[in-house]
């Protein structure tokens, strides 16, 4: 009977964003819907359990409020930048539901970059909480483009104006009817990392944001016994759709405002969790913080997104988790997606399972019904196995960038997408990530493949994070250098490693030079890539005296 309602939820294309929470709140009603580790208190809905439909009400509160309150119309743009809770999700969806449009921002941006970005949107509302406002904006005006303020919690004490949001959903009607929505109109901007300069909108619709998740939640092995266990950004892409899952498969999630990798290891074994997602990031911490010292045999299925999954990783946590299939105890499943934010978080897919195994650096097949294709520079598909440029297309691809029509044309000539990933096919049609194109490194006419190398260093037992960059080099045009994070405990000399490299990573693509940094050095984005541009800046005279000499 779960199996068969994922089903109906994954086949029904009648699902935009006007009816999604209605839709599956009748399906899964009284069935507790997240476990928080902080709990909500309001009238209608407390407590650390909340029911389906009990965030149903919450949605349809706070779509009453939007409109009958804050006089949010058709079209508008409305900023949600809230403290990591799961109030952002629903209030994203009450957006949403309306027929407006939500740009939700990472609780950790400033108000320069807030600012930017309400701007770019042209958004007049912002829905925030106190520790955002106190902490990041502190006043009003350092976000000129905003003129209305809308405060989960009660304003007392701040100065300007705002709406206290708590008491309005408390007394605002408590059902708001299902909308019939064209599947493809604008229901949210979600904002690139800005790894590479400003941060761009990519314009999202129900269509885009909902096909991929619906279909992963009715392929996922998951019954209504599993939980959950996820600590990421809501307001990220990837937190996001991951909500839609957890939704779409009738799953009890547990939301963990904050990541800690202690907190997280001790809560799997606690509650007994049987399903993790992370970023392999997360993964390194874990792993770092020591698996051994930790039941996790509960975990059925790892799961990660948003960066490459190094295959060290994959090994270690498939020997902590169990697979029970009746007398056996089998290793534990690994789902690894791909994707980014102009593909709304998830396009392709790889499960691995006992007796399936996917060969390295593979990030699986297109979820269906994406296509992919690797191009050359020209734009022309390559051969079979050849290396290029990843592009997609199908109901996953954003709209476009907000207010950027030719930075949209530029990648997305012909309805396809290009990720701006370096990639190969196979002839069974699966996809192997070799690097982003901007972090290829041109060395001596060589072209090294930045995450190559890193999984290479990966192997030495000393290293737990690294990052391969090209620096300008004055006879090779770049040359790579590791920057590393050492195991805790761990006093291996940069000279010491850099020696390794060299006797085990073949010449042209071996790192020329080895800098360690502590864990805390390591810049990193909101959802915890590393940050090669910073890299690059920190270290770009690494080779001036090589020049002088």
């Amino acid at each position: 009977m779960h199996l068969l309602k994922k089903i109906n939820i994954a086949r029904d294309d009648s699902i935009t964003f006007g009816n999604f929470v209605d839709k599956v709140a009748e399906m899964y009603g009284d069935n507790t819907c997240f476990i928080l580790d902080r709990p909500v208190e309001y009238s209608f809905i407390s407590g650390t359990e909340p029911s389906y439909s009990q965030w149903k009400e919450f949605t349809d509160r706070m779509s009453h409020v939007l409109e009958d309150d804050l006089g949010v119309k058709k079209g508008d743009r409305v900023i949600v930048d809230m403290s990591n809770r799961m109030e952002i999700w629903f209030t994203c969806v009450a957006v949403m539901k309306i027929g407006a449009v939500v740009v939700p921002l990472n609780f950790m941006l400033t108000a320069r970059e807030i600012a930017y970005i309400a701007e770019d949107a042209g958004a007049r509302l912002m829905i925030t909480d106190r520790p955002v406002f106190e902490f990041n904006v502190k006043e009003q005006s350092a976000i000129p483009a905003i003129e209305r303020w809308a405060l989960m919690e009660n304003s007392e004490g701040l100065e300007g104006e705002f709406a206290d949001l708590k008491e309005l959903l408390e007394r605002a009607p408590a059902t708001y009817p299902p909308q019939d929505k064209d599947p493809d109109e604008l229901v949210g901007i979600f904002y690139t990392s800005g790894t590479t300069g400003f941060p761009k909108g990519a314009m999202m619709t129900s269509r885009s944001l909902l096909t991929a998740q619906r279909r992963t939640a009715a392929v996922v092995p998951t019954g209504p016994n599993d939980i959950g266990l996820m600590a990421l950004p809501l307001a990220h892409l990837f937190g996001f759709g991951l909500g839609i899952i957890a939704l779409s498969a009738g799953l009890t999630g547990m939301f963990m405002s904050s990541f800690e990798p202690r907190k997280i290891l001790k809560t799997i074994e606690d509650v007994g969790a049987t399903i993790f997602v992370g970023v392999p990031a997360m993964y390194t911490m874990m792993l770092e913080e020591g698996l051994e010292e930790y039941d996790l045999s509960s975990v059925r299925i790892w799961g990660s997104s948003a960066d490459a999954m190094p295959d060290e990783l994959v090994r270690e946590f498939r020997k902590a988790g169990r697979l029970k299939i009746g007398p056996f105890n089998l290793p534990s499943i690994v789902l690894d997606a791909y994707g980014m934010v102009e593909l709304s978080s998830l396009a392709c897919l790889k499960i691995q399972v006992p007796g399936i195994s996917f060969p390295p650096k593979c990030v699986g097949f297109p979820m269906p019904p994406i296509h992919a294709r690797i191009l050359d520079e020209s734009g022309n598909k390559v051969k079979t196995g050849e290396v290029g440029e990843l592009a997609m297309k199908g109901p996953c691809v954003m709209k476009g960038y907000w207010a950027k029509p030719e930075e949209t044309e530029a990648q997305m000539s012909g309805g396809w997408f290009r990720t701006g990933d370096m990639a190969r096919k196979d002839h069974l049609g699966r996809i192997y990530f070799v690097d982003r194109k901007k972090d290829v490194v041109k060395s001596g006419g060589y072209s090294v493949f930045s995450v190559e190398v890193e999984q290479e260093i990966l192997e030495h037992p000393a290293v737990v994070d690294v990052a391969v960059v090209g620096i300008p080099h004055p006879t090779k045009k770049e040359a790579p250098v590791a920057v590393v994070v050492l195991e805790k405990g761990e006093t291996i000399t940069e000279e010491e490693l850099h020696a390794w490299c060299r006797e085990n990573i073949a010449r042209y693509k071996s790192p020329r030079k080895v800098k360690i940094v502590a864990a805390s050095e390591m810049p990193r984005t909101h959802t915890l890539k590393i940050l090669k541009r910073e890299l690059r800046d920190r270290y770009a005279d690494l080779f001036a005296e090589d020049a002088g000499a």
